[in-house]
């Protein structure tokens, strides 16, 4: 009984870190894959106007960009439970481990034949809806909208229950905000003040 006891602690602990290490690529993988599944599914029916409210001049020039909160809080809370149901209803991964790694050893790890392991994903999910500019020429700006996703999930496998944060960020939509074209354009990046100065007068 000693021996044994003693073999299965030395086996724990030489393939603890391989299961761990491949239940939290598994989990990742999984998690982006069900964030890419519901935002694409989610946007289907949705488009850059359904998501903002767009504040013209009576000469059709764009003086403000809004999110639309019914719309963002709707679709931010659809994409949160969608994801939620996915891990609640997904059923167990399983990956293989070979014999040698049992072992301890590193000559033999890698080797033999293939032994499966089982394990489930339970967890929680909250989203977060945001927006950016970013300037792409003179007179254009590129809108994003993107949704920031943060699953806790608890690993549950045959030898250790592993706790991991997995993060993702999925972009919802885009669009180019064209301006009024300037008269005069000057790009004053990388100069200094004395020389900004000097260029001007």
């Amino acid at each position: 009984m000693i021996i044994g006891y003693f073999t299965a602690i030395t086996i724990i602990k030489a393939i603890t870190p391989i299961i761990e290490r491949q239940c939290k690529v598994i989990a990742k993988s999984t998690a982006s894959e069900y964030a890419n599944q519901v935002c694409n599914k989610a946007m289907e029916n949705l488009t850059y106007e359904d998501l903002c409210t767009i504040d013209r001049d009576s000469e059709g020039r764009i003086r403000l960009i809004s999110l639309n909160v019914v719309n963002v809080n709707k679709l931010n809370s659809q994409i949160a439970l969608e994801i939620q149901e996915k891990l609640n209803d997904s059923t167990s991964s399983k990956f293989y481990i070979r014999l040698g790694s049992f072992t301890g050893s590193k000559l033999l790890s890698g080797r033999g034949p293939n032994v499966e392991v089982r394990m489930s994903t339970i967890g929680s999910v909250t989203t977060d809806i945001k927006s950016e500019f970013e300037e792409t020429g003179i007179n254009q700006t590129l809108h994003k909208i993107y949704i920031d996703i943060n699953c806790n999930v608890s690993l549950l496998s045959p030898f250790k229950d592993i706790d991991e944060q997995i993060t993702a960020q999925v972009l919802l939509s885009e669009t180019v905000i064209s301006g009024d074209i300037p008269d005069s354009y000057y790009d004053l990046e990388g100069m200094s003040p004395e020389d900004t100065m000097n260029m001007m007068n």
